[in-house]
């Protein structure tokens, strides 16, 4: 999740009063706290910010598909 993160944050430096900024602050804190986030509002960002939101997903959800495997890696092992 570190390289859309980057991105994210360069684009944010780069439009500070874009507001696409405020959606894609809030839609990353929705990811990190478990938060609720109104989809739709990603529709109305401009076209590098939906593809920023798109691979900030993309990310989050192969970093929850390891953590998971992981889990499941060591409920898996016998105990000795």
């Amino acid at each position: 999740m570190a390289n859309a993160i980057k991105c994210i944050a360069k684009y944010m430096k780069r439009n500070p009063e874009d507001e696409d900024v405020t959606v894609l602050r809030d839609f990353c804190s929705a990811l990190e706290q478990k938060g609720v986030f109104e989809i739709e509002r990603l529709f109305a960002m401009k076209t590098k910010a939906f593809e920023l939101s798109l691979a900030l997903l993309d990310e989050w959800k192969f970093d929850r598909h390891v953590a998971e495997r992981r889990l499941q890696k060591y409920l898996d092992r016998d105990e000795d």
